[in-house]
């Protein structure tokens, strides 16, 4: 049997076993189908009996509800009384919950009543939507039926003690015999003898369904028994048969392939007679071919490694000499800009141009050159087509012997897609994507730097917080399409209603706000400037809309705040103005309300808080919890420090209730410091156990603490007292570090990374200035915030902008991490984007130091 035989025997048993493995797995899908309807069919069994226990259940609740109302006439047992009724009947929700032990809960104060809202069905209803059999129906509608009787019954017994004109005791006795009287039991038992037949009825019915579901499930068990088994058959076949195809044992093969592959050609390989048209048969005249070709290689290596070591590289790569003419260009080059080595050799570099920098740029370039021998910057080029393109340039002098200039070599790394990244980053991050107007982020952004202009030219700016009247209206009348078609002719509208310099922001939903500027130097010119806008644009909105051949008319609702300086918070002008314009809309809506002071009650609250935060730092009311950070396998490599406040009266407070405070009032560089010392002292304790003296200890750091002129002291001091390896420790810096002065924040950086101290920047994406000097700070990581991770499965834009954080990172040679992972979904798409540590509740939330131990020992 000659090679092309044996090959094809080889292939159709090979696609053979391939159709019974296919086989078995549609085997096994409805083995696995049938498993489920026996769990399916437990269920019904399980809601059947849950559903009749109800119907006994609230009869019992109706009669101990009864009973309580005579002897005690408290209201709350008549409404009760009421309230179980109107649920069973449908004409009130049931509350989440209802079941055994519910009404003892709500009575001991355990559980609040039932309310109006949520979905109201009849217990009735409920047991026909389940599938029960009309036989079992008409002996529950039976007990309904006589269950209706008892509870008027008792409606009577109530009516008796709640009558004013009679004997109260008398009555209360009357009452409490009715209740208790043969009649009365007599009733209880017409409650329960149907539902006792409903329940050996479905007992029954039930239990013949489970059993049918086992039976189908046991045939199938064996049908996959038999296909597994002559599916191991077939590959017993096949693997015979390819051993006879291949001429020898797999492993003869692949220790001779290991042997050619590793360059020996001189060993002979054995082929067994009748085995002439093996694999081994083939392998052997292969070696031969090889061997000859082995001797010309070894000839030709010598004149060949110089070019492709040397020159024929990944990068892009030019040589001149000293007077700047092009000599040489590698492949990698002409593939980049278009041009063949012809057209580029005897050229002046100038030909790349793209006229995006002056003449000083290149000076200052040349000058640097000239100076130290190299400079390395981005630049923008042309490329032979006329594309103008974004490159990483290095460019370094050759010199001779003598010290004298003889060539530059150029190397050229085309950055379009980092940039590209960056672009896509600053887009998804800052703008919303329906309306393309500035997002909550970038709104931020725009009003600090208005409240810096007010506050240094003595003028006023204003807010305008704007909400749509009845915008639910349309999305349920005329679809989320119209709704969001609406939003677009809104955002327009706003923007053509203010000046250029002035900033609309969509918050969200059917919310937009205006920043305006440079306004009038005294309030009451600026209030009447603020309201004309504000007019003009309630004018523009309520102008009709032609929705794609729908007519519509839309209201809004104007809340509006002044401002003059920095001393109200981005936070408190935002919620200001929010207050001034729900006043609007409970005033009528299409109106606008400028922000009253009597409405921020909230100021009292913050001053109260600050002066508790002030005696909690004396007092030393805090703690730090840690929050793990584990690798892909789950293993714990260190944890984030979380700052908890342990309040006298409020008990233990997150972050967030008392950090921003802390922010604005300045306390947080006392309470930094505290945070900074006790987690060092932590890591050096930590640092002498061996199973957690690998551990890292992430610290935020504030933009207060890092703009001290004596930072860079205050951590060194906090390490050195403590003990701590200071490679163990990384500061987390937020975006916000970098609006201004970063040449002082990267000189800080760099000083503490000397000291073997790494950074990683926090909540990265979320901020606007940072992406530019990104390349010059000395980071370590980047960590991704959690409101990207949270949506990212859902979410396209989350889910790009994680992608491009990521890449971003690999490209800059900086580790990454992604806080808020809940889910195991959410860890496995940011793994297959290559992101490899995370940090979130799927893992551990924070814990104190002793629970945080006791979960790292497990991981």
């Amino acid at each position: 049997m000659n090679s092309k035989q044996n090959s094809r025997n080889v292939a159709s048993r090979i696609l053979l076993t391939v159709a019974s493995f296919f086989v078995l797995a549609i085997v096994f899908s409805i083995y696995v189908i049938t498993e489920k309807k026996i769990d399916r069919a437990n269920e019904q069994r399980l809601i059947s009996f849950q559903l009749t226990d109800q119907l006994l259940q609230s009869s019992d609740d109706l009669t101990r509800m009864a009973r309580a109302f005579v002897v005690t006439s408290d209201s709350r047992y008549k409404k009760y009384y009421q309230d179980i009724l109107d649920i069973r009947d449908g004409k009130m929700p049931r509350p989440y919950g209802y079941f055994y032990g519910y009404w003892d809960m709500v009575l001991a104060n355990a559980q609040l009543p039932p309310t109006d809202t949520g979905q109201a069905i009849a217990l009735l209803e409920s047991v026909r939507q389940s599938g029960f059999t009309n036989e079992e129906l008409s002996k529950l509608t039976e007990a309904k039926v006589n269950s209706d009787r008892m509870a008027a019954l008792g409606f009577a017994a109530m009516k008796l003690v709640d009558s004013p004109r009679l004997d109260t005791a008398a009555n209360r006795d009357r009452a409490n015999l009715m209740l208790h009287s043969d009649e009365y039991y007599l009733g209880k038992a017409q409650v329960m003898k149907p539902i006792n037949e409903v329940h050996v009825l479905m007992e029954k019915r039930t239990l013949d369904a489970v059993h049918d579901a086992e039976n189908i499930a046991l045939t199938f068990r064996l049908i996959f028994i038999m296909t597994a088994l002559g599916t191991i058959y077939l590959l017993w076949r096949t693997y015979t048969s390819l051993r006879t195809t291949l001429g020898g044992s797999a492993d003869e093969i692949h220790k001779n392939l290991v042997r050619i592959g590793s360059g020996d050609f001189s060993s002979n390989i054995t082929v067994k007679p009748g085995m002439e048209n093996s694999v081994l048969a083939g392998l052997s005249e292969m070696q031969i071919k090889l061997y000859v070709n082995e001797i010309e290689r070894q000839h030709a290596e010598a004149e060949l490694r110089i070019a492709a070591v040397a020159f024929e590289s990944q990068e892009s790569l030019m040589i001149t000499n000293a007077d700047n003419t092009i000599l040489r260009v590698n492949r990698a080059f002409c593939e980049s800009s278009g041009y063949t080595a012809d057209e580029i050799i005897g050229k002046k570099p100038r030909i790349l141009n793209s006229g995006r920098h002056d003449a000083d740029f290149y000076r200052t370039m040349w000058k640097t050159i000239e100076d130290t021998g190299t400079w390395q910057g981005e630049i923008w080029d042309r490329r032979k087509d006329g594309e103008v393109f974004p490159k990483l340039l290095t460019i370094s002098t050759v010199k001779n012997s003598k010290g004298v200039v003889t060539h530059h070599v150029g190397s050229h790394i085309d950055i379009t897609e980092r940039k590209l990244a960056e672009e896509k980053i600053t887009e998804l991050a800052f703008f919303d994507p329906l309306t393309h107007l500035p997002n909550r982020r970038l709104l931020q952004d725009h009003l600090k730097r208005a409240m810096a202009t007010g506050d240094r030219n003595g003028t006023f700016g204003a807010v305008l917080f704007i909400d749509l009247d009845q915008f639910k209206t349309i999305n349920d009348t005329s679809g989320h399409d119209k709704g969001d078609l609406l939003l677009q002719h809104v955002a327009q509208r706003i923007s053509t209603s203010v000046r250029e310099g002035d900033t609309v922001a969509r918050m969200g939903g059917d919310e937009f706000v205006v920043v305006l500027e440079g306004l009038a130097g005294n309030i009451e010119e600026a209030a009447t400037q603020t309201e004309a806008v504000g007019r003009k644009i309630l004018s523009a909105i309520s102008q009709p809309y032609q929705l794609e051949g729908i007519h519509h008319h839309s209201t809004a609702s104007l809340g509006a705040t002044l401002f003059h300086d920095n001393e109200t918070s981005i936070d408190d002008l935002l919620k200001q103005a929010d207050l001034a314009m729900y006043k609007s809309k409970s005033m009528g809506r299409n109106g606008l309300r400028f922000f009253d002071p009597a409405m921020q009650t909230i100021v009292v609250e913050r001053a109260a808080m600050e002066m508790d935060l002030r005696v909690a730092i004396q007092d030393n009311q805090f703690l730090l919890h840690y929050q793990a950070q584990v690798a892909s396998d789950g293993r714990a490599t260190g944890a984030e420090a979380l700052v908890r406040w342990q309040h006298p009266q409020r008990g233990m407070l997150p972050p967030n209730d008392f950090i921003p405070l802390a922010e604005e009032t300045g306390l947080i560089l006392p309470l930094g410091q505290w945070v900074l010392q006790t987690a060092c002292a932590q890591l050096a304790l930590w640092a002498s156990h061996p199973e957690m003296a690998h551990f890292t200890v992430s610290v935020n750091v504030s933009v207060q603490q890092f703009r001290e002129a004596d930072f860079v002291e205050k951590v060194m001091a906090a390490i050195n007292q403590t003990g701590a390896i200071p490679n163990r420790l990384k500061l987390e810096l937020t975006e916000s570090l970098l609006v201004d002065n970063v040449d002082d924040i990267i000189n800080k950086m760099i000083a503490l990374k000397a000291n073997g101290v790494a950074f990683s920047l926090d909540d990265f994406g979320t901020g606007y200035s940072s992406l530019s000097y990104l390349r010059r700070l000395p980071l370590y990581q980047l960590k991704i915030d959690k409101l990207f991770v949270r949506d990212v499965l859902n979410d396209r834009n989350d889910a790009a902008i994680a992608r491009a954080i990521v890449t971003l990172a690999q490209n800059l040679g900086i580790e990454v991490i992604a806080e808020g992972v809940e889910t195991r979904l959410q860890r496995d798409f940011l793994a297959s984007i290559g992101c490899h540590a995370y940090q979130g509740y799927f893992f551990s939330r924070p814990l104190p130091v002793q629970g945080f131990e006791e979960f790292a020992q497990r991981s």
